[in-house]
């Protein structure tokens, strides 16, 4: 079952979230490495608890779909038995087993659409971490162009001298 972004998809958001805190907390003499140390705790931390809580809202969809699929049969069985006993029921027991199918197919139903629906928010969360990806890549080139630039103008006005 794929959760979303692969583990390596996830490895390069956190470092990439890291590197760009660095940047963002850096001062002449840099970051401490404590500092460094819990904010990576902090991050990696977030992510495990992310996996974590979706694996507890899938594990609890599966029990309410197999709680709700166990009542209907017990509800079917019953009143199958009551029809088996005495035809007097048989309407009652019809209308409780539609009832009863009736929330089952429902239930079956919004399992599947959630299912559909956390299949599609999986996409799209790997689909906006490959396009932060490529960001990423682009301000590195431009950064370099830039840099480069910036050397090749501090050359230029060495050589021109002093205005």
């Amino acid at each position: 079952m794929a959760d979303g972004p692969t583990p390596e998809q996830q490895a390069d958001y956190l470092v990439r979230k890291l590197e760009q805190t660095i940047r963002d907390n850096r001062t002449v003499k840099g970051m401490s490495f404590r500092t460094w140390q819990a904010i990576a705790r902090e991050e990696i931390t977030n992510a495990i608890r992310a996996v974590e809580k979706r694996h507890a809202d899938h594990d609890r969809s599966v029990g309410r779909g197999l709680v709700v699929a166990a009542a209907s049969l017990v509800s079917i069985g019953f009143w199958g038995a009551v029809v088996a006993v005495d035809h007097a029921y048989g309407g009652i027991a019809a209308l409780v087993a539609l009832v009863a199918g009736a929330a089952l197919f429902f239930v079956g139903v919004e399992w599947g659409l959630r299912r559909v629906g956390g299949d599609w928010s999986r996409r799209r969360r790997a689909e906006r971490l490959a396009h932060i990806d490529d960001l990423d890549r682009r301000i590195k080139r431009m950064e370099e162009t830039l840099r480069k630039k910036h050397d090749r103008l501090k050359d230029r006005m060495e050589e021109m001298g002093p205005l």
